[in-house]
């Protein structure tokens, strides 16, 4: 009984469910000084919050259903978008793999590093990449963006069956955006958070949790991703201008320029 009582009060008198108590506590207050709408709205805020404070599978789930890894053979080249999650450990083993050249896609905190450039080398050649099989890409900003510059670097460089390696929760919007810009690749979802674990679950699961809050944030991220693209990019293909492209540097970080295949 005390263990329960203990886990009660840390949860609802520290942050993040600190918040929580005092939103509905002066729900109680406004509700009793006959502040209807004010007493609504504090207790509308704080079941929100609350909800946010959760354990956040049964979002995540709706993320990662009905997305499955496929076959890989035929890849000339592997596509990692930088984000959260366990991305790049799974693209390097596919590299590995396969042995065709890698594109980081997205890595915009290594922009105007050399050394930060020159030290992420050293850690993907320590996994057993070779220098001249990585391509690095540190201007997009957003999947969109992720998507676009490597298709670029692909029609540059002539490879033509890429495999696109994204967190699972990650992947509906890759999809997506995919099939708006018209970019033949495959997505090889990794970091499976939710299918395909058997996860048990009790009364500490409905207690506010400041890790929880985290993991709410990342999906209520996705699923506001996915309505964003879906209202505006809607018609990305013909809406994307040709200069825009063209008005960023070369997508090789480290300045090199980029060498067509033959043949």
């Amino acid at each position: 009984m005390l263990f329960v009582a203990k886990k009660l009060l840390a949860s609802f008198l520290l942050p993040p469910g600190l918040v929580i108590t005092l939103l509905i506590l002066s729900a109680v207050f406004f509700w009793r000084r006959k502040w209807r709408a004010a007493a609504v709205v504090n207790l509308l805020l704080g079941l929100v919050a609350w909800v946010f404070c959760l354990n956040p599978d049964a979002m995540v789930r709706g993320l990662e259903k009905g997305l499955r890894q496929p076959d890989i053979r035929g890849t000339d080249v592997v596509i990692v978008l930088s984000g959260y999650g366990d991305r790049t450990a799974p693209a390097l083993s596919l590299q590995r793999r396969l042995g065709v050249p890698i594109i980081f896609s997205g890595y915009i905190s290594l922009r105007d590093s050399v050394q930060d450039r020159e030290n992420f080398y050293a850690m993907v050649e320590s996994w057993g990449v070779p220098r001249e099989k990585i391509i690095l890409e540190t201007r997009s900003r957003d999947t969109v963006e992720n998507l676009r510059l490597a298709g670029d670097i692909c029609r540059e460089r002539g490879f033509h069956k890429p495999l696109i390696v994204s967190s699972a929760f990650h992947g509906k919007r890759v999809l997506l955006t995919l099939r708006k810009t018209k970019f033949d690749a495959r997505l090889y979802p990794v970091d499976f958070n939710i299918i395909g674990r058997v996860i048990r679950y009790s009364w500490r699961d409905a207690l506010p949790d400041a890790k929880a809050v985290l993991g709410s944030s990342q999906a209520a991220n996705e699923y506001l991703g996915l309505l964003f693209y879906r209202i505006f990019y809607s018609n990305l293909e013909q809406s994307w201008p040709s200069s825009w492209r063209r008005s960023w540097p070369s997508p090789d970080a480290v300045g090199r320029p980029i060498r067509r295949r033959r043949g």
